[in-house]
């Protein structure tokens, strides 16, 4: 089993680089940071989907997720570099392939890419997203990388973008890219998986509905011709507890990343220490 740790940073936070050496040196496999670029002053839609629902300040204050991992990056040799998770539909497909691959290029592939579409319309919106359809955007995006980091002369003509052969550089260290990992929990998302990524990232879901959806995500691995022993899946979870990790690595879960505050009054530091000691990293 892989133990990580989720964290947002922001101005209050604890010093990140210090924060990053200090949990690779107590054995963590990975840290995760994840993205809200901006938040809407009245949102329709909070946390979970729930309209009408307020955002919390923390959503709206996090720091550039890629470059918090770019500096996490600096300050370690080993920890890998997951985002938990990157809103795709939120993003130029070039440009992000560009940021992806060249963070894998300097960390020396140590990226893990989870994703999602995202569940804020105006913050997609914002971004340039088509929040009805934000998974279609997010499917193409995903085949548009794909092709940009595998292919010597990428072009593409689809619904969302377009654009003649290209040279794009650098490519990732990890062939054919970083893995990719799809967050959420539609009908559609083991086979999304098995399409363009490599295995599943849900957020605090009981193991029981971790196993039933391990099982469909190597069902549509078999189904697309893919080995099912290749297929990943990664849990969130909040407070550690060796029974509950215990389940998890009976459902069949690869990583299990424990969500942690930042500020100094939450002493970040010493939970991780807590953690790695409770749980045995």
């Amino acid at each position: 089993m892989r133990y990580g740790l989720h964290a947002e940073f922001h101005h209050g936070s604890v010093d990140l680089p210090e924060f990053a050496a200090h949990i690779e040196r107590l054995g963590f496999e990975s840290i995760w940071l994840p993205e809200h670029t901006v938040i809407p002053v009245n949102p329709t839609v909070g946390p979970g989907g729930v309209k009408g629902a307020p955002i919390p300040d923390s959503y709206a204050i996090q720091a550039d997720q890629m470059v918090g991992l770019s500096i996490a990056a600096a300050s370690t040799k080993t920890l890998r570099l997951g985002t938990g998770v990157c809103l795709i539909p939120e993003h130029h497909p070039i440009d992000l392939a560009k940021r992806i691959s060249t963070l894998d290029m300097y960390s020396k592939g140590r990226v893990v890419l989870g994703i999602g579409a995202g569940w804020q319309p105006e913050e997609s919106k914002a971004l340039g997203g088509d929040f009805p359809r934000r998974w279609a955007q997010t499917n193409e995006s995903m085949r548009i990388m794909r092709k940009l980091w595998t292919e010597d002369e990428p072009e593409h003509q689809g619904e969302y973008y377009s654009f003649e052969p290209v040279r794009f550089y650098p490519k990732p260290v990890q062939k054919p890219g970083p893995p990719v990992l799809l967050g959420g929990g539609s009908k559609r998302v083991f086979q999304r998986a098995a399409e363009y990524g490599d295995g599943w990232i849900p957020w605090m879901v009981p193991p029981e509905k971790v196993a039933e959806g391990r099982a469909s995500l190597l069902k549509a691995f078999e189904d697309a011709g893919r080995d099912p022993d290749s297929a990943e899946v990664t849990i969130f979870v909040g407070k550690p507890d060796k029974d509950l990790c215990a389940a998890y690595e009976k459902a069949g879960v690869d990583r299990i990343v424990f969500v942690v505050g930042t500020e100094p009054e939450k002493d970040p530091s010493g939970t991780a220490e807590k953690i790695a000691g409770d749980i045995g990293v």
